[in-house]
């Protein structure tokens, strides 16, 4: 398969690094509107923080009719919070990070090197619908970590001091679900550490690629959960941010910058 090459006219390249993916399926079903109460975006309280939803155009393999915001729907999920749904986070993730085609996005992706689509010699689509729903409910019910070491003096000394420092006003503690179609997914507490709303992080991590209404210089809050085991499933080694680019957790509350200033 030719790799694909970058066109000279592109202005931005966004390195992503793989998200944690546990918890999804409780943050799918936090309501709209539990998340759309903390959004400021002209910081009307004046606190500094002015996070703001990013409103999505559903795809047409979704099935929905216009969104009731301005025709659009409420983005939860990816560093951008570019998708609506968990459908369409995973079956975006087998096309776009993948290659696979499914029932729900069929058409190979426009490869000029491959003399247009794709270049490989299988069937279109190549994954069922059975199969991408089979994902979905799997990261749906992945639970997060039970917190650990709670007793721990350090732990309450970090944990005050980020709540006094405002970390919170962006990295909200817990959220409650409302009622899902998985008995385990409502009306229950989600201890994510994200308002799952778009931030200005400063010139630090931006990485200039616009993608629906966030900014070059916007993100997702990133859910905390599971922060302090990612290294168990990295061979040893944390790597922090969208782009992986370190090991040290000074170093990315140093790079946190714009509202976090």
């Amino acid at each position: 398969y030719p790799a694909e090459t970058i066109p000279a006219h592109a202005n931005a390249i966004s390195e992503r690094a793989g998200p944690i993916v546990v918890g999804l399926g409780l943050i799918e079903a936090i309501p709209d509107q539990t998340i759309l109460s903390r959004a400021d975006p002209t910081d009307v309280d004046g606190d500094g923080i002015s996070g703001r939803p990013n409103l999505i155009a559903a795809p047409e393999f979704l099935g929905f009719s216009p969104g009731p915001y301005n025709g659009k729907y409420l983005g939860r999920f990816g560093r951008k919070a570019g998708a609506i749904n968990l459908l369409q986070q995973t079956a975006n993730a087998y096309h776009q990070d993948m290659g696979i085609t499914s029932d729900f996005i069929p058409t190979e992706n426009f490869n000029p090197l491959a003399g247009g689509a794709g270049g490989d010699p299988v069937a279109d689509p190549e994954v069922p619908a059975a199969t991408v729903n089979d994902v979905v409910f799997y990261l749906q019910t992945l639970r997060p970590p039970i917190r650990r070491n709670e007793s721990d003096a350090t732990v309450s000394r970090g944990e005050q001091l980020f709540r006094s420092i405002k970390c919170s006003s962006c990295h909200v503690p817990a959220m409650t679900t409302g009622q899902h179609a998985i008995a385990a997914l409502s009306s229950r507490p989600a201890y994510l550490y994200s308002d799952l709303l778009l931030h200005d992080m400063g010139p630090d991590l931006a990485d200039n690629f616009i993608e629906a209404e966030a900014t070059g210089t916007e993100w997702r809050t990133t859910p905390l959960w599971g922060l302090g085991i990612v290294q168990n499933v990295l061979g040893g080694t944390p790597f922090y941010l969208h782009d992986g680019r370190t090991s040290d957790l000074r170093v990315v509350i140093d790079v946190n910058k714009g509202e976090a200033n």
